[in-house]
């Protein structure tokens, strides 16, 4: 995957972009009818995206994850109080992220006063300080993409236990982490438990896309159901049990657990 200024980007961006914008409209629906269900939590739907960088893809004109929450955030219809945490490391980015954000909202008419705060910084650094205490009635989603590095679990797993309710999403190459899997001892599902969620979904990555870049979304609810047109599934499904293995083990590591090597 091409790099600039840190940001990731390649033939698989739109389509991409397009199953985020996707999963937060899903995602903002179910949450909001949580709300309406519990009013004495917390009623204000709380965005995170921990590795916002420009707001826009680099050298298109498609939205980044922060321009894409913000449209789907805004397109809410009835509207959903929010109050978004867009987070970068890079100067350059932060710089752009600030001026899109402010620009497109001008643009498209989206309600952003008071509703959004950028932080300069590493995630890991950044959001203990925002998150200083436990707050079980908050919901939200903490979005995580790394343009093909590994997140840091420890500090994710952190964060989540700051926030119990809120939901975590990831984007990631399940090819880097079985590529790195001799180093580190750690599949897939390994880090996906050291989250601590009880419940994933997991979206099927594209047939022809050998990185095999995909969402992850972990919840301590039961409540998210497959999302069949976007070919997203629960962890437990029969579609997901199908194609998961394949993202958590090589070949070769799926045949030892068949047939253990002879010493």
């Amino acid at each position: 995957m091409p790099k600039k200024d840190d940001v990731g980007f390649g033939e698989f961006t739109g389509i991409k972009m397009q199953t985020l914008a996707s999963i937060f409209d899903m995602h903002l629906v179910i949450t909001q009818k949580v709300l309406k269900k519990y009013l004495s939590w917390h009623q204000v739907y709380t965005y995170i995206d921990a590795t916002s960088g420009k707001g826009i893809v680099p050298d298109t004109d498609i939205f980044g994850s922060p321009l894409t929450f913000l449209e789907s955030v805004n397109s809410l219809d009835p509207p959903l109080p929010y109050f978004a945490h867009f987070v970068e490391q890079n100067t350059v980015n932060f710089g752009e992220l600030q001026k899109n954000i402010g620009q497109f909202a001008l643009i498209n008419d989206w309600k952003i006063q008071g509703c959004f705060k950028t932080h300069l910084g590493g995630y890991a650094n950044v959001l203990p300080s925002i998150l200083k205490t436990v707050n079980s009635r908050e919901l939200g989603l903490l979005f995580v993409d790394h343009s093909g590095n590994l997140p840091d679990f420890d500090a994710i797993s952190d964060i989540i236990r700051m926030r119990p309710k809120m939901e975590i999403l990831l984007y990631l190459s399940a090819r880097n982490i079985k590529r790195i899997h001799h180093l580190k001892n750690k599949s897939l599902l390994d880090y996906m438990q050291q989250v601590g969620k009880t419940n994933w979904l997991i979206r099927k990555p594209v047939k022809w896309d050998n990185l095999e870049w995909t969402f992850l979304l972990g919840s301590n609810s039961d409540i998210f159901k497959d999302y069949k047109k976007i070919d997203f599934y629960r962890l437990d499904s029969s579609e997901a049990q199908h194609f998961f293995p394949k993202l958590n083990l090589t070949s070769k590591e799926r045949m030892e657990k068949i047939q253990p090597r002879l010493l």
